[in-house]
């Protein structure tokens, strides 16, 4: 299958699971953002998982850029974040950014684990 294609089929299905969970955990005006806390801080576990377990270049295109890709977002934990600080939330909001601040640890958390568990 062509890269672009991999990417982007990958990334569909990572969009439409980060649109369920966020469905699933819907966030009052002025509340943390859980879903998105969720999606990028699992999103980073098993992006080290999977950077840890020597797959293929075409998994890796399809599983982390196209799927993790499509299912952890920046984008919204900027305007969240925004929105909240605008909301006069500003406690929520730095709760909200001290933990999507997690991301890295829980991706060399990931890295560690796929490693201990394939050696």
């Amino acid at each position: 299958m062509h890269p672009a294609a991999l990417v982007g089929v990958g990334g569909a299905i990572g969009s439409i699971a980060r649109w369920a969970v966020a469905e699933s955990m819907p966030t009052e005006s002025g509340e943390i953002p859980w879903a998105t806390i969720a999606v990028n801080l699992s999103g980073a576990f098993i992006l080290g998982a999977l950077m840890a377990a020597s797959l293929q270049a075409e998994a890796l295109l399809f599983l982390g850029t196209g799927l993790l890709g499509g299912f952890t977002t920046m984008s919204t934990f900027g305007v969240e974040t925004i929105d909240l600080l605008k909301q006069d939330s500003t406690a929520a909001a730095a709760v909200y950014v001290c933990l999507n601040l997690l991301a890295p640890i829980t991706a060399w958390l990931g890295w560690q684990m796929s490693e201990a568990f394939l050696a």
